[in-house]
């Protein structure tokens, strides 16, 4: 991959970035703290996936990549919120932030006990966890190495990051940009603006990968 390659695939991302803002800036949860706190954490997992992309292409390769991990886990945390989580948990994770609230939110399930509640959810989109488990399945070794001063870090400090590597790592931050905007929507309980994010998927298929069928394609890249 070239530089001028790069720059192209950066400039679309961007491109995707601004129009998934669009799509759903202006849509309101669905009444209800469930709708509201799942929509805060998809919009926080957005964040954190434009934010990697700011860092990566600044040369700051490693916070940049670092920063998926969070993507990720934010990502689940909101579907979890939107589809598992019991009632004293939403409730727990939507009032304001005081020292008693930090405390009583504090034990809330981390990534792996998430995606296990999710599988034994019976209203839970079973080709959306396909996805998330194939993602984490494949990334996860690498993420908790950036997140914790591990081997990948460390001797991609001294080999440096080829271009084909950041674009094949932003490209999974973009499909997980793109599965929080379904997340919003979703949330918003106004179904009928999924076909602006299905419109998004078809005109940005050269900055996203193919995740139509997990258990087959996984996310490429390997940090």
């Amino acid at each position: 991959m070239t530089p001028q390659q790069f720059q192209t695939f950066l400039e679309r991302s961007h491109a995707l970035h601004a129009a998934i803002e669009d799509a759903v800036a202006d849509l309101p949860p669905y009444a209800g703290n469930r709708f509201a706190v799942a929509r805060q954490s998809g919009l926080l997992s957005i964040e954190h996936g434009v934010a990697a992309h700011a860092l990566v292409a600044a040369n700051f390769a490693a916070p940049g990549i670092t920063l998926l991990r969070t993507q990720f886990e934010t990502l689940v945390r909101g579907i979890w919120l939107m589809y598992a989580a019991t009632d004293s948990w939403i409730e727990k994770l939507s009032v304001p932030l005081t020292a008693d609230a930090a405390e009583s939110g504090k034990d809330a399930p981390m990534l792996a006990k998430m995606l296990t509640e999710l599988d034994g959810c019976p209203t839970m989109p079973r080709a959306l966890l396909a996805q998330l488990t194939a993602y984490r399945d494949v990334t996860w070794k690498a993420l908790n190495s950036y997140a914790h001063g591990g081997i990948h870090p460390l001797a991609r400090s001294v080999s440096g990051y080829p271009l084909q590597l950041c674009r094949d790592v932003l490209r999974n931050a973009n499909a997980l940009c793109a599965l929080a905007a379904q997340l919003c929507v979703i949330a918003s309980g106004r179904l009928q603006a999924m076909e602006a994010i299905r419109a998004m998927h078809r005109d940005f298929l050269d900055v996203l990968p193919v995740i139509e069928a997990p258990e087959k394609n996984p996310p490429s890249g390997h940090p």
